[in-house]
């Protein structure tokens, strides 16, 4: 991969989300029983067709994702870089906040799978929690799995900083696109470097990568 394709991927984030509802595997059938499956929350890339082709190869039965509403809460940037170099998606408490997002449907493998890419027990933690859901042709949830990110959300001026890819309202939280994130962090990090350079650099070196990922849990990005 060339370095303007691996900084077009890293700015990407959080990919094809869907408009609503599919079945990720499924052709042209729609299954609609979810017996026998875990409901996890997809903040962010999780629900794309293209990040679930990338962690599920071999697939050993289709995932549905449906469409979701998230009370209360907001999507925020983790403070910390992906494998790909993208910042990504956290969860914020906010009080009046109704997030859009996605939740997958997957069988005990898959799961499994899922925390594999997830790096849990490094990068997040995941836990069966009560929240306030709303999910498409299924209503209220009364637990759903949700990956909490160890590293904190991205800080601006004190505040957390929402994806504004995410739809979300009743939001007073700063927004940024990923590519503003980015380029952001890069300022307050690497400004010697270009900015392909330092996105190409957090993609192929893991020790710099997680450098750049523990300076960025200690910055409060204000503004430069």
């Amino acid at each position: 991969m060339d370095r303007q394709e691996i900084v077009r991927r890293a700015e990407a984030y959080p990919f094809d989300l869907p408009e609503g509802s599919y079945v990720f595997g499924a052709g042209t059938g729609r299954p609609a029983r979810f017996e026998g499956r875990i409901p996890v929350l997809a903040l962010g890339s999780n629900a794309a067709p293209s990040q679930l082709a990338r962690k599920f190869p071999r697939l050993d039965a289709p995932i549905p994702v449906a469409r979701a509403v998230l009370h209360d809460h907001a999507v925020v940037y983790s403070a910390h870089f992906s494998r790909y170099a993208s910042l990504p998606a956290s969860l914020a408490p906010l009080e009046g906040a109704l997030a859009y997002v996605f939740v997958t449907w997957l069988t005990p493998a898959q799961l499994e799978r899922m925390h594999a890419t997830e790096g849990v027990g490094e990068r997040y933690d995941y836990e069966e929690a009560e929240l306030p859901i709303t999910v498409e042709e299924v209503g209220r949830l009364v637990r759903v799995g949700v990956y909490r990110g160890r590293a904190g959300p991205l800080r601006v001026a004190g505040r957390s900083v929402r994806i504004a890819e995410i739809p979300t309202i009743r939001c007073p939280l700063p927004a940024l696109t990923q590519p503003a994130a980015l380029r952001l962090a890069h300022r307050r990090l690497a400004p010697e470097l270009a900015f392909e350079d330092f996105i190409t650099r957090i993609a192929s070196d893991e020790p710099y990568r997680r450098e750049m990922s523990a300076r960025l849990r200690e910055l409060d990005a204000a503004p430069a």
